[in-house]
């Protein structure tokens, strides 16, 4: 479960990104956020993900207390969360087994279970030809998928998706969609940021916008307008 309670966000310029925000995201949802640019987005994830701190109230993730999350604590709190960008953040100058497993390896998982997680994740998004290649010899739909199973190979309670089919061709964002519903049906917290209207239409899952800092509305089902900028 994650929960903002009253969270408020001010930078050190006087900007207050987020304003008194109250949400509840119950576990094995599968949620969309948008907004326009400037709306706030951004600062949630980096709030999620305490690369900011609060400026009010409080944000609880499972038993993660956020508001009085000590440093050493951040990087137990990020594996439990996969993050994919929009991107990629793929290192190129490793193949793509060696992307995926990178965060295994940081965190000294034994070689063997390193392998296997890789081969399962790289057959889960597509993938399982493509181990040996570099970066650059993917096109950006196989890039995001890479980056999709890096995301998951630590087997993370949430996956957060931020913007993961701005780069990629409008085929390709169905596959991406289409494997993060698949991910949720594993019983994955599934939260994608996004600014394509079409997408979180055609879906049809909970929709929280965000408007000058403040939710603006929380619903079921999509049904958001077409002409409405995010």
């Amino acid at each position: 479960m994650i929960v903002f309670n009253n969270v408020s966000k001010v930078y050190p310029n006087g900007t207050r990104a987020l304003k008194n925000v109250d949400l509840e995201i119950r576990d094995g949802e599968f949620v969309f956020i948008v907004g326009a640019s400037g709306a706030g987005k951004t600062t949630l994830t980096k709030l999620l993900l305490c690369e900011e701190k609060l400026s009010g109230g409080r944000i609880m993730i499972d038993h993660f207390n956020l508001s009085r999350m000590s440093r050493f604590k951040i990087p137990k709190l990020r594996r439990t969360m996969g993050i994919v960008f929009q991107d990629f953040r793929l290192l190129p100058d490793m193949t793509v087994e060696e992307n995926i497993a990178f965060a295994m390896h940081v965190i000294g998982e034994p070689k063997k279970k390193i392998r296997n997680r890789v081969a399962t994740f790289l057959k889960l998004v597509g993938l399982e030809d493509k181990g040996k290649s570099m970066p650059s010899e993917l096109s950006g739909g196989e890039q995001q998928r890479v980056a999709l199973a890096r995301a998951l190979v630590n087997n993370p309670n949430v996956i957060i998706a931020d913007e993961p089919t701005a780069n990629i061709d409008p085929y390709m964002a169905i596959e991406i969609m289409e494997l993060l519903l698949k991910i949720n049906q594993l019983g994955k917290t599934v939260i994608v940021i996004t600014h394509n209207v079409s997408l979180v239409n055609y879906y049809k899952k909970r929709v929280i916008t965000i408007k000058d800092g403040e939710i603006a509305s929380d619903r079921e089902g999509g049904m958001f307008n077409e002409d409405q900028t995010v």
